[in-house]
């Protein structure tokens, strides 16, 4: 399964504010944050899954991940749709099939939308204390 972390910088507003807060709460905020920022990447990851029987498209999750350390997975689940890396990869065989990185592609059509929900969660967080 392909991996892809997300690092937040150059935003010195969002870092000071954050470095204000401590313990729960800012766990808390920022497990809302990833959680709402995953929410918009599983969904380009979808728009760029292929459409042959729609089993995979539907297979695309995102899932929180670590309360320790806040972030969310989006990727196919293995067991609905166990050919995932094939499509992802391609086969290499025979006959093969070429690679369709799907995931990475939405992942990069859907990362400002991601970053613009994952601000305004945290904007709203830090507006209410």
């Amino acid at each position: 399964m392909s991996g892809i972390a997300v690092d937040v910088r150059g935003i010195p507003e969002v870092k000071e504010a954050l470095g204000k807060l401590e313990g729960p709460a800012a766990k808390r905020m920022l497990q809302l944050a990833t959680k709402e920022g995953g929410k918009v990447l599983k969904k380009t990851v979808q728009a760029e899954a292929p459409r042959r029987t729609g089993k995979l498209r539907r297979s695309v999750s995102a899932r929180t991940v670590r309360r320790d350390r806040p972030g969310t997975v989006i990727a196919p689940r293995p067991k609905v749709a166990f050919y995932r890396h094939f499509v992802i990869q391609g086969t290499g065989q025979p006959g093969p099939t070429k690679p369709n990185p799907f995931v990475s592609r939405g992942f990069d059509r859907g990362q400002a939308a991601a970053m613009a929900a994952l601000e305004k969660v945290v904007d709203d967080y830090l507006e209410s204390l």
